[in-house]
């Protein structure tokens, strides 16, 4: 089995791919236990059981892997800070390693942090992880998916055509190597942490929201967009994952693809209407995207290793005349995007398993490159949570 990276090629050299899940349960997990339902889990995904290979002409592969290294350990500490030293260490996605799991017991039951790399899959991609992880905990057996990745139906334009084209014929041709990444990544990190805050709205008051916000005739992220921006000056520029699975498939892999849209608060407005500005201009936006992805449309038309470098001119590693300008347009250096949002909505996957039940959970996706604030969203039991994860330059 070998699949070559495709639309997910920029997340293979970027320093920024780490998605987040933590889970509250409820009911006794043991350590033995735990580690067969990891195992198991990871047995049933297809893309879990290979690794990314390089070749000496730069084209990347998924590639069969009989010996998949992603791995669950035994937590005493507290579970941020292994997330923040955690995102600091690379994955090792050329030996298979795309997804970290820690347990920390407690009275209730337990806490289990989920650490996955993009090229794992997308935010719906672990959700599902963790619900084979939480049937084989309960016992239950669970079918073998197989990889799925995103499909795209645009036909770029003309003039994006050209440029992306332009591009090409100017780039140096250069290739990258893991050791390149391994560099790039620990002089990134070796100045920077990422902070994760959240808040938690109980069903009852955003039950409250819904409502006001079904009066108005938009939905929570256009509201939470504006909540977020209403203290902002001048015009933000704000980016939405978008989910991809046209056929609405359960299996893991990067099938994401996403939006922006560009917008200044007008204090003279209420916030709901602020929010159904907002919502109009992302209603125009998913309309246009339901017939094609522009952005992964353009991404593919570039050379890999010239989007490898664009990833680099991020972390500072690599500068080309080409690739910084290349990176400069699409938003990795210079200005980037004020907000990122990404709302995995109600958890599509069942709180109870048996004698356990997810109490709470918490999503935050990667703070990707060509973004700065980072604002994820999963409602769950009840619970909706809201984190905002930063980076921020170590002192």
């Amino acid at each position: 089995m070998r699949h070559e990276l495709f639309y997910e090629r920029d997340e293979l050299f970027d320093v920024n791919m780490v998605i987040t899940i933590s889970i509250d349960v409820e009911g006794t997990v043991t350590e033995d236990e735990a580690e067969s339902a990891f195992r198991n889990a990871i047995a049933a995904n297809e893309i879990l059981n290979t690794k990314i290979v390089l070749d000496s002409n730069g084209n990347a592969f998924y590639e069969e892997n009989l010996t998949p290294r992603s791995s669950l350990y035994k937590a005493d500490g507290d579970l941020d800070v292994i997330r923040i030293n955690e995102e600091r260490r690379r994955f090792k996605v050329e030996e298979g390693e795309y997804i970290r799991a820690f347990v920390k017991e407690n009275d209730a039951g337990a806490s289990i942090l989920f650490l996955m790399h993009h090229l794992g899959g997308d935010g719906k991609s672990l959700l599902y992880f963790i619900e084979d992880f939480m049937r084989f905990l309960s016992g239950a057996e669970c079918d073998f998916k197989i990889m799925r990745r995103t499909e795209n139906r645009a036909k770029l334009d003309a003039v994006s055509s050209a440029v992306a084209e332009y591009y090409n014929k100017r780039w140096c041709g250069k290739i990258f190597t893991f050791d390149d990444l391994d560099k790039s990544f620990e002089s990134y990190w070796s100045r920077r942490i990422s902070t994760i805050e959240t808040e938690v709205i109980d069903e009852d008051e955003m039950a409250f929201i819904m409502t006001k916000c079904h009066e108005a005739g938009v939905k929570f992220t256009a509201f939470l967009t504006a909540r977020l921006i209403s203290d902002r000056k001048g015009i933000m520029d704000i980016g939405y994952a978008v989910d991809y699975r046209h056929d609405k498939n359960r299996s893991m892999g990067n099938q994401v693809s996403g939006i922006s849209i560009k917008y200044r608060y007008n204090s003279a407005k209420s916030l709901m209407e602020n929010a159904r500005r907002i919502q109009r201009k992302l209603d125009s936006k998913l309309q246009a995207h339901s017939k094609g992805s522009y952005v992964l449309s353009f991404v593919s038309r570039l050379n890999p290793t010239l989007r490898d470098a664009v990833s680099m001119e991020h972390s500072g590693y690599f500068h080309d005349k080409v690739s910084y300008r290349l990176a400069k347009l699409m938003g990795y250096v210079g200005k980037i995007k004020d907000y990122s949002i990404t709302n995995l909505k109600v958890a599509d996957i069942p709180v109870r398993y048996g004698r356990y039940e997810i109490k709470q959970m918490m999503f935050a996706g990667p703070v990707v490159s060509y973004g700065q604030n980072l604002i994820s969203v999963v409602t769950c039991n009840g619970k909706t949570v809201i984190s905002r994860h930063t980076r921020k330059e170590i002192k």
